[in-house]
């Protein structure tokens, strides 16, 4: 089976540029006081989850973002308990996987929403990183 790079840029780019962006909004236009980045970049990513499916032809939206969902829900809840490596690495070793694994065949939307979670999950820290050295 032939490696397919079009699958890589829209489920592994787009998701990264997804969470970099949903940070960068949350630490421009909010009290960071008052509205934690991270949990609501998370949180965020759920009801934006459609915009991501579409960028990404992942097919039928509701499934794609009921997939975000699965993911990104119990994660803005592990932030809310405390920043700590569980938050950062678990999604990032999972995402590392699915995108050496999962890049070689077509799923479906819920899976792809589930790939693109982990990598907004994974994608946030270093985003808030990349956000803190230009603010």
């Amino acid at each position: 089976m032939e490696e397919k790079p079009d699958m890589k840029f829209r489920h592994v780019g787009w998701p990264a540029v997804f969470a970099i962006s949903l940070v960068a909004g949350c630490v421009f236009l909010l009290d960071e006081n008052k509205f934690p980045p991270m949990i609501i970049a998370l949180i965020l990513s759920v009801p934006l989850a459609p915009i991501l499916g579409k960028l990404t032809n992942s097919g039928d939206l509701k499934e794609h973002a009921i997939g975000v969902a699965v993911v990104c829900i119990p994660m803005s809840v592990f932030w809310i308990i405390g920043p700590n490596y569980f938050n950062i690495a678990f999604p990032f070793l999972v995402w590392i996987w699915q995108c050496a694994s999962w890049s070689k065949q077509n799923h479906p939307p819920f899976r792809y929403g589930i790939w693109h979670g982990f990598g907004i999950a994974s994608c946030i820290l270093p985003g808030a990183m990349l956000v803190a050295t230009f603010a």
